[in-house]
């Protein structure tokens, strides 16, 4: 019997780029898809654009708090699918998105979460790029340390939707508008694989990405990813899982410190040193939080 699946997008001041999301959403879709909207706007522009599409399936809930992880934790909350498939605003999905990757998680019951690939919209590569996620062929992650062959990205995943809350959700401290600004994606993950569950990675469905950056803009983007998989890496040696240690070694190894080295041994200006700063920064800041060691979560203060 196929569960009920509702869809989910977070949102923030990005209402034109809100309703592109939101209409791809809907093509395609079953009369009976719950599609939530989650928006921590400054203003009122986004809840105007999103009542003007006039749909009777979109929930808008506007929320107070600031942060992804707390905006994906509401929508959880809100949805009665038992599946959820979450995407970004910056996105756009294939008709029957929503239903699709609810199947793809239905076909493997050990996994708790289904990434599919991650696009890059048409750009001028000279002048920037758009962060994608493209695997070619699908795989099912059975381990924390099998994700050293790549991370799935948030714009586009399914949830079970009551196994993420018995873990208490998202963690609050990732995603952007956090304490650690991005990783919301790549920390649930870990923590439904350190927990014995599974994460699918659907190479056949995909969303599109617009979320074009400068090569300016990505030095701080660079880092503040970095910041986030130092504190993802930190977070389970934290909670004494030390078999979760080939995770940091190869992200910092590998991705981090590899890089500038080969540069400078073919005597070239060393790049990606904000990866270096920032995992280091993210990691020590991971090593001390506490951590809650049942569900993995970091401990907020009194």
């Amino acid at each position: 019997m196929a569960e009920a699946v509702a869809a989910l997008v977070c949102t923030r001041n990005r209402p034109a780029a809100l309703v592109r999301a939101l209409r791809s959403l809907l093509v395609g879709a079953s009369p009976g898809l719950e599609l939530i909207v989650i928006d921590q706007s400054d203003g009122d522009e986004t809840r105007a654009a999103v009542g003007e599409l006039g749909d009777s399936r979109i929930r808008y809930l506007r929320s107070l708090r600031r942060g992804k992880g707390a905006a994906l934790n509401e929508g959880l909350r809100a949805a009665s699918g038992e599946i959820v498939a979450c995407t970004d605003d910056d996105c756009q999905v294939q008709p029957g998105w929503a239903e699709r990757m609810a199947q793809a998680l239905q076909a493997h019951p050990t996994a708790a979460l289904a990434f599919c690939n991650v696009v890059a919209a048409p750009h001028d590569s000279t002048a920037g790029y758009v962060p994608d996620y493209v695997r070619r062929r699908s795989r099912l992650v059975r381990s924390f340390a099998a994700t050293i062959a790549g991370h799935g990205l948030g714009a586009g995943m399914a949830l079970r939707r009551a196994v993420v809350l018995s873990l208490g959700g998202f963690d609050e401290a990732f995603g952007p508008g956090a304490r650690f600004p991005s990783g919301d994606d790549w920390d649930i993950a870990g923590r439904l694989l350190l927990s014995g569950w599974h994460v699918y990675e659907a190479a056949d469905i995909s969303v599109t990405h617009d979320g074009f950056r400068t090569f300016s803009e990505g030095r701080a983007h660079a880092r503040r990813d970095w910041i986030a998989i130092g504190a993802v890496c930190a977070k389970p040696l934290r909670a004494w899982r030390l078999g979760a240690l080939v995770l940091p070694l190869w992200e910092a190894a590998v991705h981090a410190l590899l890089p500038p080295l080969f540069d400078l041994l073919r005597l070239r200006r060393p790049r990606g040193m904000a990866r270096i700063a920032g995992f280091a920064e993210g990691f020590l800041a991971g090593l001390r939080t506490p951590v809650d060691r049942r569900t993995l979560l970091f401990k907020r203060p009194p």
